[in-house]
């Protein structure tokens, strides 16, 4: 037990070790987020015909409001769906990309961060980490359409209980059997992104990846408890951002410009949570398996 603790501080050592990876992502995912909000804000409004009632409607989950909107803005709501998963795509391979760099970073402790080396280090590795995420993305395709198949199949379909509270208590240990695996393959999938930049050689990927899930089972409950400490220091800067954003007033130029910062403080460290399981996975690697 203590050991994953110790290991949890280590990484978060880590991570602010090379605090100029974590500034070099955190840059990143802020201009792409820039070059996308024009556009997609723009396309927005054009559905919306340059109102925000449209859009003020639906934050308050109105069934009948919502339905209109689909039965008379179809074509709209196609082209921007269209654009939102263009733009999800484009964010995945921008974290693909950066993610060998950052391994590669976090690897060697004490080697000088040169932005050209780290650039160099995310095209080294770039194609065998997407193939690497190509597999994941199947991985949790299956695992999504299993789990509705037992879902509708196997006794819980809503059509088969017998009460609102028989469905209640078997969706929730759906839920609970999603998240598990959903887990354990966002495990696997950290593991194995360090262990491929770790070989660094072409070849199948599919052997090795087969030995991390092994390890992975072998270490579950250590890595499940790491894991969970890092979903809670991410979920534990996204309250305070919301608890902030909620009691802050914004009535003036100096506040909303204070908002905007504190505001991009706390992305600053989402991100940052979001690098924690990388250095995490790294330092638990870093302990059990390249220590023997």
């Amino acid at each position: 037990m203590m050991g994953v603790f110790n290991t949890y501080f280590s990484a978060i050592r880590l991570l602010f070790f090379k605090w100029q990876a974590w500034v070099v992502v955190f840059l990143a995912n802020l201009l792409f987020a820039l070059l996308i909000a024009f556009p997609f804000g723009r396309l927005l409004h054009k559905i919306a015909g340059h109102s925000d009632a449209p859009l003020a409607g639906l934050q308050h989950f109105d069934i009948s409001f919502i339905a209109d909107i689909v039965n008379n803005y179809n074509t709209e709501i196609q082209l921007m769906m269209g654009q939102v998963l263009l733009y999800i795509s484009l964010y995945l391979l921008l974290n693909i990309f950066l993610a060998g760099g950052l391994i590669d970073t976090y690897i060697h402790l004490f080697k000088r961060f040169s932005l050209s080396d780290f650039l160099s280090k995310c095209a080294l590795h770039f194609w065998r980490l997407f193939r690497l995420a190509l597999y994941f993305i199947g991985a949790q395709v299956v695992v999504v359409i299993a789990l509705l198949a037992v879902y509708t199949n196997i006794g819980l379909s809503p059509f088969e209980l017998d009460s609102d509270q028989q469905l209640i208590s078997r969706t929730r240990l759906f839920l609970i059997a999603f998240v598990v695996l959903f887990a354990w393959i966002d495990m696997v999938l950290e593991y194995a992104k360090v262990m491929v930049v770790i070989q660094e050689k072409k070849g199948f990927i599919l052997p090795k990846l087969i030995s991390v899930k092994f390890f992975v089972l072998k270490h579950f409950f250590p890595m499940l408890l790491l894991y969970l400490l890092c979903v809670l220091t991410f979920i534990l800067l996204t309250s305070c951002y919301t608890i902030a954003n909620k009691t802050f007033a914004m009535n003036s130029m100096s506040t909303i410009a204070f908002a905007i910062l504190v505001g991009q403080f706390f992305l600053f460290f989402k991100v940052g949570s979001r690098l924690l399981f990388t250095t995490a996975a790294i330092d638990y690697l870093r302990s059990v398996d390249w220590g023997k």
